[in-house]
């Protein structure tokens, strides 16, 4: 169990009682909770739901604008170690959750035994708040463990039911599996150029159709901003994205599956941050750049560079775009690289709370804005 919150991309509660309220995206578990108690064993059925947990704090951020339109993604610690805690309610305010991200139906790595416990917890979290679930499942070179993977994601839809999944994502980020250690070169060539990937996202549309009430859910696969380097998206041998996007749109064309955009932003790792001129370890102007959500600030920009590359792949306006995760951290991420590691300013709890506030009254025009998620495995 962890002992501090530690939050970046995606990691802001591991659970810990000890994490500060204040830092509200890292311990979304102080938000309002409800605790399922699964039965006793003894075939008596759950017992009655517990008191809910509350966490006293100064830091109060007041409304969320839209809040249906944003939503929170559950770290792997929390999801399979204390399910009870996914929370119900934006972490410092009193509006309620109505969307979650899950990032995997169970990890292999995981005890088998705690599986039906963690989604009984997950579905009474979701069925009694009404929210709705985008549900991920991999994509890598291990072709039985990715059907090892799928076949509990499907059990788990299943449980959670059509009206609670608000999509499938199918990978995530696999531009970047090009320089990830200990990936051959006969893997990427496999997933791009061999077609491995594609074929996996028409077998799991070609499963949810034969799946009663799944045929018409919509599918994603949520990348990253490295995509954004190509024109209009990045098409390497070891990242054929725009080919990928041109046919899932294709295969989705022919069935009643919709195909959304979604992607990942961190002004944290923008590698445009720069430190002050003629300072060495201040960083007021990327701050400003990276923490703001007016024009020309690096999150709003993202958006619009990712909304005019959609426009130029699919010759129209209407394809629909999710922010598949986003975030910050304090104290400053291990992976975090360049000017910003000489700046304390940058990963201070200060600029964290500062995001955070705003992010919770940010107006943004899809339907799933902003998924704030942890995982302290990334």
């Amino acid at each position: 169990m962890a002992k501090r919150c530690e939050v970046w991309v995606r990691s802001f509660c591991q659970c810990s009682g000890l994490c500060a309220c204040m830092a509200a995206l890292c311990c979304a578990v102080a938000a309002s909770i409800f605790i399922y108690v699964a039965g006793d064993g003894a075939g008596n059925g759950p017992a009655p739901a517990a008191v809910a947990y509350k966490c006293t704090s100064d830091l109060y951020f007041g409304r969320v604008l839209k809040p249906e339109q944003k939503g929170l993604a559950i770290d792997d610690t929390t999801f399979h170690e204390c399910g009870h805690a996914i929370p119900r309610m934006w972490p410092n305010t009193q509006a309620p959750l109505t969307s979650l991200r899950l990032f995997k139906a169970w990890d292999k790595a995981w005890p088998d035994g705690g599986r039906v416990e963690a989604w009984s917890q997950l579905e009474v979290v979701v069925r009694e708040g009404q929210m709705q679930v985008l549900v991920g499942t991999q994509v890598t070179c291990d072709e039985q463990d990715d059907d090892r993977d799928w076949r509990l994601v499907k059990q788990l839809v299943q449980v959670l039911g059509r009206q609670h999944v608000m999509g499938i994502a199918v990978g995530n980020e696999l531009e970047l599996l090009q320089f990830k250690e200990n990936v051959s070169t006969e893997c990427i060539q496999r997933m791009w150029k061999g077609g491995y990937f594609l074929r996996k996202l028409s077998e799991r549309a070609a499963d949810l159709d034969h799946l009663d009430g799944f045929d018409n859910v919509p599918l994603t696969s949520v990348f990253g901003g490295y995509i954004l380097s190509g024109s209009p998206f990045v098409e390497t041998p070891g990242a054929m994205v725009q080919t990928f996007l041109r046919e899932a749109l294709k295969m989705c064309a022919t069935s009643r599956h919709q195909w959304v955009f979604a992607l990942n932003i961190y002004p944290y790792f923008a590698t445009n941050n720069v430190l002050d001129p003629g300072t060495t370890d201040q960083c007021t102007g990327s701050l400003q750049s990276d923490l703001c959500f007016s024009k020309g600030c690096n999150l709003p920009s993202t958006i619009q560079l990712m909304r005019q590359k959609m426009s130029l792949l699919v010759g129209s306006t209407d394809s629909l775009l999710w922010i598949g995760e986003t975030g910050w951290s304090s104290p400053q991420a291990a992976t975090l690289t360049g000017a910003m590691t000489s700046c304390p300013a940058f990963s201070s709890t200060h600029s964290l709370n500062n995001l955070a506030e705003q992010r919770a009254d940010l107006l943004t025009p899809w339907r799933v804005g902003f998924m704030v998620s942890s995982s302290s495995s990334t």
